[in-house]
């Protein structure tokens, strides 16, 4: 994937500078890093954004949920995130 750590496009942007501009919000898959180049694109230019990581965390609370039944207090999953962002 363009923008994913160690690969051989991690420098790239998926999409071209122009596009970015003329978006609204950029929501980014790329889980490592979650500070893609067109993350960072989109934030210098004051866009919306959505990382990899944060979809990852949203995929996974999800996943839990359907697994277990049980659906974490906006605390936990705060913690949660907190405890794998540290």
């Amino acid at each position: 994937p363009i923008g994913m750590e160690g690969g051989p496009e991690a420098d790239k942007l998926a999409f071209d500078a122009d596009a970015v501009a003329a978006a609204d919000a950029v929501f980014d898959v790329v889980y490592l890093p979650p500070d893609t180049p067109l993350v960072r694109l989109a934030r210098s230019l004051g866009k919306t954004t959505v990382t990899g990581d944060q979809v990852m965390a949203r995929q996974a609370l999800e996943q839990f949920v359907m697994y277990t039944g049980v659906r974490p207090t906006p605390e936990q999953i705060q913690a949660a995130e907190d405890y794998a962002n540290a």
